[in-house]
């Protein structure tokens, strides 16, 4: 269902912050911040949003590149040369 909305701005910032950190559009933030808020909505792991997984006690998630040693180094490079 289509619907336009105002949000206050805080709101459309956590909105926006959700979309960022699950690589989603915000109309799918804003979907899951409402279910969540539904009574019954079955509690988030603390610390975990959803679309992450655990796998080997680690955190696992998706992003938008691949993070290597050599992507750290040149990382690391820079901040050396600051």
């Amino acid at each position: 269902m289509r619907l336009t909305i105002n949000l206050e701005p805080e709101l459309y910032a956590v909105a926006v912050s959700l979309a960022k950190a699950e690589d989603c559009s915000i109309s799918a933030a804003v979907n899951r911040l409402v279910r969540r808020a539904l009574p019954g909505a079955e509690p988030r792991q603390a610390g975990v949003a959803s679309g992450m997984k655990r796998r080997n006690g680690l955190l696992v998630c998706r992003a938008k590149e691949v993070i290597t040693a050599e992507t750290v180094q040149k990382i690391e490079d820079e901040d050396d040369a600051r």
